[in-house]
């Protein structure tokens, strides 16, 4: 076999009591794309930020070229010639590509012309066309997500770890981003892929190392792998089935009435007019955009429409998100970051809109006995790893801080219900987890909206599904009857596209 470029064995990583690496390794060759998959909380984004130097192992060792090496802050890994793109993108949202690029480079001058043609030709490696001069919040998710690995590429790095690249990206965009990686992956670039996402596997990597609860259960070729074998090694079980929907009652719970957005001159949202029943689960598909997170946000109330109206079981709920708490709307965005405080503790988190609910102060005091045996029972309902109340959120993996949005939001029997990409960055298990608390909600009344670009979601799911392309909704389709005409859905999402300017 070839001398890995990068590699770490026997590594020991833990934080606090929580063990979240044993004796784990992983091995990086020039020109290879190698996967590193496990279920959310298995360690594999630990690992990653090892080998990039974010993070310094308890014992083991990493080598590059074959030799032990201390990477002891990100500098020195970036020196060392290893790019790192984290699952939240870290990228200032106001600033342009060529700007971004520039973010601690040395000298006093800031060379833009440069900065874009060193993205230009690491652009071309992708086999991608990136707006340079454009911020970053008026591209889409997949525009920026390629623009974080472009900038990395081009400043110099020839191994590349990507964590969960894909979390937020639907099956056209998951296809040529990883079309984009086996291309760079064809230049020399050593690739460390970290995801949950088993088609992703088996389309993208050479080689594939999987983790179980920290621990190496499995390290080899992705060749005479399929989908069941790899799923088992993951999780230890079969894939889950999907889940059975049950006949909506009929009643509507959530209008969204000609809803208009503009931001910053781009029309977003152009007369979008739809309802949600009691027991119905609706769904928004499509092309991961800005359009999408923009009717989440004002459906939530978190935003005002230029024109239109948002009703809960009548309730005009417009542009007000206390009086959408107040009738019961449930929020979860499509990035954690917005939902969770990372500073704050588990159950802190899980308490965040309870706090003046009877029972969680005494004598004008928060009660933090309360707060913790409820941290536990949402814990306990969505399977949030470690089940530790006084656990520092920041601290949890990208998926448990999911999973613990999740079930705050689902807790207390919501009236509706806007789930903008709600199983993103999970694995196996918690992805049918998460679905089935939806669909137990929906059981139990609500009306749940579901926005997502994962197809498989959208039709395991949903009894009814609207394509959104541009702002508008193109088409619909009742999912009640069976499964949609695929040639007509398949030229729906395939007709969108991503809104930038």
């Amino acid at each position: 076999m070839t001398t890995p470029i990068l590699a770490a064995r026997n590594v020991d990583k833990s934080f606090g009591p929580v063990a979240a690496l044993r004796k784990a390794g992983v091995a990086l060759q020039a020109g290879r794309v190698t996967a590193i998959v496990g279920e959310n909380g298995a360690g594999k984004s630990t690992l990653a930020k090892i080998l990039a130097g974010i993070l310094q192992p308890d014992r083991g060792e990493v080598l590059l070229n074959n030799k032990p090496v201390t990477f002891r802050r990100r500098a020195d890994a970036i020196a060392a010639g290893i790019g790192f793109v984290p699952q939240s993108l870290s990228f200032i949202s106001t600033l342009t590509l060529a700007e971004n690029h520039l973010i601690g480079r040395p000298g006093l001058l800031a060379d833009r012309a440069k900065a874009a043609r060193e993205l230009a030709t690491a652009s071309a490696e992708l086999g991608v066309d990136l707006p340079c001069h454009i911020p970053l919040e008026r591209l889409s998710l997949p525009q920026r997500q390629l623009g974080e690995i472009a900038s990395a590429v081009a400043s110099g790095a020839r191994i590349l770890l990507l964590d969960e690249p894909t979390s937020s990206l639907g099956p056209l965009e998951i296809e040529r981003l990883i079309a984009s990686i086996r291309r760079l992956a064809g230049t020399g670039t050593a690739i460390g892929l970290v995801t949950h996402r088993i088609t992703e596997v088996l389309a993208g990597a050479d080689f594939v190392a999987v983790l179980r609860g920290g621990v190496p259960v499995s390290d080899g070729p992705t060749s005479g792998l399929d989908a069941d074998a790899i799923a088992r090694l993951m999780v230890g079980t079969a894939i889950p089935e999907q889940i059975k929907l049950q006949p909506p009652a009929g009643i509507v719970r959530l209008s969204a009435e000609n809803i208009s957005v503009t931001v910053d001159n781009v029309r977003y949202l152009e007369n979008v007019t739809f309802n949600v029943g009691a027991g119905e689960i609706v769904g928004i598909a499509g092309v991961a955009s800005n359009s999408q997170t923009i009717l989440a946000e004002t459906l939530a109330g978190l935003r005002k429409p230029d024109f239109g109206r948002v009703l809960v079981d009548g309730n005009d709920v417009t542009a007000s998100p206390p009086r959408a708490r107040r009738h019961g709307v449930a929020h979860i965005p499509d990035d954690r970051k917005t939902g969770i405080v990372p500073h704050l503790t588990v159950a802190e988190n899980a308490s965040l809109f309870r706090l003046r609910d009877a029972g969680f102060t005494r004598f004008g005091m928060r009660n933090r006995r309360a707060e913790a045996e409820h941290a536990l029972k949402v814990a306990e309902r969505t399977d949030v790893r470690p089940r530790d109340p006084a656990f520092p959120a920041m601290a949890l993996s990208g998926g448990n801080q999911q999973k613990l949005l999740v079930g705050r939001e689902l807790d207390g029997r919501p009236a509706v219900i806007i789930a903008h990409g709600p199983s993103q960055g999970l694995d196996i298990n918690a992805s049918a987890e998460i679905r089935r608390c939806l669909s137990q909600a929906a059981a139990a009344g609500a009306g749940v909206l579901v926005i997502s670009a994962d197809l498989d979601e959208i039709l395991s799911m949903c009894h009814r599904v609207f394509v959104l392309s541009l702002g508008r909704i193109v088409d619909s389709f009742d999912l009640g009857f069976g499964p949609p005409d695929m040639v007509r859905f398949g030229r729906a999402i395939g007709g969108t596209q991503s809104r930038a300017a």
